[in-house]
């Protein structure tokens, strides 16, 4: 991997830490750091892990060991392991790998939108009553949006909750975080596949939020379209996923 690709990896990983932080200190869970790894050892919130790599080089140990002490003892449903550079097999750990991923960069001056036809109408969503709306179109499942998206939230200043209004119906969106140099997109929505709506995501958040690079991961298919955009592959990363007894 080139020099520049590791950089733009790092600053997505980063970045996506950084949403951790703020989403984990929303639940009041305490967060810890050392050089290979960012853990907590209380349940996290419904598809945050409880453990994310930042050294290609980690291997299970004893914090791995002290999580999967409080998952057995305390009787969660599950827990988690985001592997940052897709190189962890955990099979023989009683973990299944739910998805890979590939993260994804955008710079700003690469950007190459479509011609759109959505008739999206998009803003940046500020009360409670539109986050509740926007957590169900997100996800049909309310409780699901409620355990992770407080309207807390709402007040912190790195955080914008976007959405694509067809008339009065939210049926798009996403969720952003700032860091000091990128702006990360995650939980992107869309009626269908068109990769449009993404430009008129990204031409939305370049007007309203920030013209700076973006980043975030998504599934593989869907980064080959999102290449027509302007927006680089530059690394892989995988999460595997321990489920207790039922």
């Amino acid at each position: 991997m080139k020099a520049q690709e590791i950089m733009k990896r790092q600053q997505a990983i980063l970045n996506n830490n950084d949403l951790y932080r703020a989403i984990f200190a929303d639940h009041k869970i305490e967060v810890r750091q050392t050089d290979s790894i960012f853990y907590s050892l209380e349940k996290t919130p419904p598809l945050y892990s409880n453990l994310v790599t930042l050294s290609e080089g980690w291997k299970p140990d004893d914090i791995f060991e002290e999580i999967d002490a409080a998952f057995q003892s305390e009787r969660w449903d599950e827990w988690s392991i985001k592997d940052s550079f897709g190189v962890l097999d955990l099979s023989d750990r009683e973990f299944i790998e739910l998805f890979d991923a590939q993260w994804i960069y955008l710079e700003a001056q690469n950007f190459q939108p479509c011609e759109s036809s959505t008739n999206l109408k998009y803003e940046i969503v500020t009360t409670e009553n539109a986050l509740a709306e926007w957590r169900i179109a997100w996800d049909s499942d309310e409780e699901l949006g409620k355990q992770i998206f407080s309207p807390r939230l709402l007040a912190d200043p790195k955080l914008y909750f976007v959405a694509g209004c067809e008339g009065k119906q939210i049926v798009s969106g996403c969720f952003i975080n700032r860091t000091d140099d990128v702006l990360g997109i995650s939980n992107f929505f869309a009626p269908d596949g068109d990769v449009r709506h993404w430009s008129d995501v990204v031409s939305f958040i370049f007007r309203s939020i920030q013209r700076t690079d973006l980043v975030g991961y998504e599934r593989k298919p869907l980064i080959e379209r999102l290449q027509l955009l302007g927006f680089e592959m530059v690394g892989d990363l995988a999460v595997w996923l321990k489920r207790g007894l039922r």
